[in-house]
């Protein structure tokens, strides 16, 4: 799903965020990155949503050279990948039911359609009472669950997730994370970047550290 070679990012004056990065990511897996803050882990994701590019190196997602894609073919592309920001950007004078709504919108779901999925997600993230509420005027845990609803709401086949648990509590970071394995065991690849080691520390997935733009070790997937 996921193919970086030899790919750095940097940002002026003398910034480096991706130093020589190359990585394979398998479709249907669900992959975490971690490192403090500042490794790079946001910037990983930018680059593979194709939200900035690359200085150097080779980025494909789903077969597809991101160097190449424009108009239609990178339109098609960006509604088969879900990304829940760690600056959430949502639209915070809609309600937060629009915002989920959005990326099932532009995909031409049937409104139908559309209103089972809000409802149901937001059963799932404990938001049912915030149907109708003004995204702005929720807490940042809750604006937290409505990015990543919005993220999942249309199934991507590649969904990435940055720090999804930063403002949640227990019970609330469980219930997030069994969204994302709902997500992955429906066919999801998903990508986390996280220091949250409450949802890697026990996990049996791959997990790639970051530390200042380098990969300092790749712990592989236990099958037992």
């Amino acid at each position: 799903m996921v193919e970086l070679i030899k790919v750095s990012k940097s940002y002026p004056p003398d910034i480096i965020a991706l130093e020589n990065i190359s990585l394979s990511i398998t479709t249907g897996e669900m992959f975490f990155v971690i490192g403090k803050s500042g490794a790079g882990k946001t910037t990983l994701l930018k680059l593979i949503s194709n939200m900035e590019p690359p200085n150097s190196g080779l980025i494909e997602v789903a077969g597809n050279d991101l160097r190449l894609l424009r108009g239609i073919k990178l339109a098609k592309l960006r509604q088969r990948i879900g990304v829940a920001y760690q600056d959430f950007k949502l639209l915070l004078d809609r309600t937060v039911a629009e915002n989920i709504a959005i990326s099932m919108e532009v995909s031409y779901k049937q409104p139908s359609q559309i209103q089972k999925r809000v409802k149901s997600l937001l059963d799932q993230l404990q938001l049912a009472d915030k149907h109708n509420s003004i995204t702005g005027e929720l807490s940042r845990g809750e604006q937290q669950r409505v990015t990543l609803a919005r993220a999942v709401a249309n199934s991507p086949a590649l969904l990435l997730v940055d720090e999804p648990t930063g403002n949640l509590d227990g019970e609330t970071t469980g219930r997030v994370m069994d969204l994302l394995k709902k997500s992955n065991n429906s066919g999801a690849t998903v990508v986390i970047a996280t220091h949250d080691e409450s949802i890697f520390k026990k996990s049996n997935r791959r997990i790639m550290e970051l530390q200042r733009g380098k990969i300092v070790s790749l712990k592989e997937a236990c099958l037992s």
